[in-house]
Order: C-alpha cells, then structure tokens, then sequence
C-alpha cells in the first residue's frame, strides 16, 4: 500500500520536474524575444532551480514505507542541504563564467520557484 503511494509521489513529483523544464525552455524562447544574453540568463536562472529539485526528489525518494521512515527523513535532510549547496555553487559559476544578466537571471529563478506554488493545479495526485 504504501509502496504505491509513495510511487504516486515520486511520478508526481518527476511530473513536477518536466514542467518546470518545459516552464524553463519557454521561458528562453520569449527572452529570444528581446535578446541572446536575456533568453540564456533567463534559460539559466530557470534550469538552476530545475536541477536543484531534480537532485533533491531523487535523494527523496531513494527510500520509502514506514520501515525506512528514519532513512527518508535522512535522505530528505541531505537531499535539501545538497540542493541548498547546489544552488549556490550553480549561481557562483554562471555569474562567473556566464555573460548573463543577473535581473533577467533572477526572474527566471523566481518564475521556476514560483511554478512550484501552483504544482497542486499542475500535477493532481490520486492518493
């Protein structure tokens, strides 16, 4: 039983992740719009948030049930400070290495963390 609940979660959350991609690739496609460097901080600032939540779902869901509860609180505790770690070094490396705009970079950031508000209209679990 409550290996396929945590299975509903698990493709939930994976759903979660394509919609943020494709949230993300659209996100570049209108920043083509205006400019190069505005559709790749956007694209980047977006993508950043996409693998940090990929990481910690997979560090998530590498255990499940009550018998492993203590395991996926452990899992889940890593898996956040990972995604934490993450996040900061991916932001570090593009302004460093990237010709991004760092307004635009942000707002895609936002826009992706924001998509996350509205995941209970996007992706519906049948618990």
């Amino acid at each position: 039983m409550s290996e396929s609940i945590a299975k509903k979660q698990r493709q939930a959350a994976y759903k979660m992740i394509v919609v943020q991609l494709a949230i993300s690739i659209i996100l570049g496609l209108i920043g083509l719009l205006i400019s190069k460097t505005i559709a790749l901080s956007l694209l980047v600032g977006a993508l950043i948030v996409v693998v940090a939540n990929f990481v910690f779902t997979s560090m998530v869901f590498r255990k499940s049930g009550a018998q492993a509860a203590s395991e996926v609180k452990k899992y889940f505790a890593m898996g956040e400070s990972l995604k934490l770690l993450l996040t900061i070094a991916l932001l570090i490396a593009v302004f460093t290495l990237l010709p991004v705009q760092p307004a635009a970079l942000l707002i895609g950031y936002v826009l992706i963390v924001l998509s996350q508000w509205f995941a209970p209209w996007v992706v519906k679990l049948d618990l």
